[in-house]
């Protein structure tokens, strides 16, 4: 498992609006936590979350391995972007695990507004 590879993919396919390069990361049976309480339940629903990507303006996303075990990681990242020309700032923490051939077979979203936006 390699995921600074797997990061390195996720935030450029994120900052082109690259969405089905987004999705080329995850299997096609993922288990897939949008926050900590909301499980999307599909691919499709996947793939309809991340069309937000094409919303937003300006991206900068740092992202940071905060700890590793195997091939389970813990990221913190954060965000910035222009949305309707609003500055949008957030951050937060990402639970992932990758399988053999580097796909994320489980992702928990955890996020923070920033306060000062």
């Amino acid at each position: 498992m390699d995921i600074d590879k797997w990061l390195k993919k996720f935030r450029s396919c994120w900052i082109n609006h690259d969405v089905d390069g987004v999705l080329s990361l995850f299997h096609r049976d993922v288990v897939y936590f949008e926050t900590p309480f909301h499980e999307l339940k599909s691919y499709s629903q996947l793939k309809n979350a991340w069309e937000g990507i094409l919303m937003q303006k300006n991206i900068q996303l740092e992202l940071t391995i905060f700890n590793s075990e195997t091939n389970r990681f813990s990221v913190i990242w954060r965000l910035k972007y222009m949305q309707e020309n609003i500055l949008k700032r957030f951050s937060g923490t990402y639970l992932i695990e990758l399988n053999d051939v580097n796909l994320c077979t489980y992702f928990l979203h955890c996020c923070e507004k920033d306060q000062d936006t």
